[in-house]
């Protein structure tokens, strides 16, 4: 028993048996039970029992159901409050715990965690502010670099201008991935509906679907909204779209799918990867969206962890069929 009430009740009972044994002995001395004309043995038992039984159950009883019932007030206090910081996570918003909402010994512990709460936001704040200026300073150099290739030969300056826009784009899905990690932002309260969303990225990459020779659609069932930041999400399920686009042979087809639930998930017709290739593809530094040509995207390491900050996950569509998913929790009141 590991608890505070189980460690009460193992302090309440040895200090029953050892107030009880000098009771006993006391007893014992003052009545002469030990003496040489010791009493009678019915009036021994009944001295033991009306002076230290009796007393010691009734002084227990009492005490220990007091001491239970302030422990069990302590604890729902600790289980509202350990509720309101799980929500708060959930939303990825700071909490700051009232000062006079536990008992005045674990103040302390409530100052702590409120330090705490207080320094990690001011870092995630701080992030999303030197992503943005990050950000803001590489778009400067990026378009100084575009408008230079045009003095250039056109063949010589078609693939130096595809690498400077996916770099472009890159800044722009890491920026997004900042925002979507920093607390108490407001867009990520924002309803997304998962049909509409499919509908919006399938039909900003029709024309390269059209181009690349494959088929792209989108399918509904029964999606659930969630909260979130809408650009975030889409960023990560344009990846898997362009990913799909690249593993399936010409001519195939890749399905965008809208639940069911909060779910977006991406069929396509290459062979799928298995759960433990999907973590390797997530890992740091790995890569699996990088195209023939050097063309590179918003890795699925960065996808799965815009997922994650919103609570989801991106997992494999195997066995049912080849692709991969954005998976979210159900959508929360305002």
């Amino acid at each position: 028993m590991n608890s505070i009430a189980g460690r009460l009740l193992r302090g309440l009972l040895i200090s029953g048996l050892v107030g009880g044994t000098v009771l006993t002995v006391l007893v014992t001395y003052e009545y002469g039970l030990l003496s040489a004309n010791p009493p009678p043995l019915w009036r021994t038992v009944r001295e033991i029992t009306e002076h230290v039984l009796i007393p010691f159950s009734v002084f227990l009883l009492l005490f220990g159901t007091g001491a239970l019932l302030v422990v069990r007030r302590v604890e729902r206090q600790l289980k509202a409050i350990a509720g309101n910081v799980q929500e708060a996570a959930q939303e990825l918003r700071s909490y700051q715990m009232p000062p006079d909402a536990l008992p005045s010994e674990l103040t302390p512990f409530t100052e702590a965690v409120n330090e705490l709460t207080s320094r990690l936001a001011s870092h995630a704040r701080r992030q999303e502010a030197f992503a943005a200026d990050a950000a803001h300073e590489l778009k400067t150099p990026l378009s100084i670099l575009a408008l230079s290739l045009d003095k250039l030969p056109a063949e010589d300056a078609a693939p130096l201008r595809t690498q400077v826009r996916a770099l472009s784009d890159m800044v722009d899905q890491l920026l997004l991935l900042a925002r979507s990690n920093a607390p108490d932002t407001d867009q990520r309260h924002n309803l997304i509906e998962p049909d509409a969303l499919a509908r919006r990225v399938v039909a900003e990459l029709a024309p390269a679907a059209i181009q690349a020779g494959r088929d792209l659609s989108v399918e509904t069932d029964n999606p659930t909204p969630f909260r979130g930041l809408e650009e975030a999400v889409a960023a990560s399920l344009r990846t898997l779209v362009v990913n799909a686009l690249r593993a399936t042979p010409e001519g195939g087809e890749v399905i965008v799918r809208a639940g069911p639930g909060a779910k977006l998930a991406v069929i396509d017709g290459g062979k799928g990867l298995t759960a433990s290739e999907l973590e390797k593809l997530k890992a740091r530094g790995i890569r699996a969206d990088r195209a023939p040509g050097g063309e590179a995207g918003l890795g699925l390491a960065i996808a799965d962890r815009i997922a994650d900050s919103h609570g989801g996950e991106l997992v494999t569509c195997l066995p049912e069929y080849s692709g991969l998913a954005l998976r979210f929790p159900g959508a929360r009141p305002a």
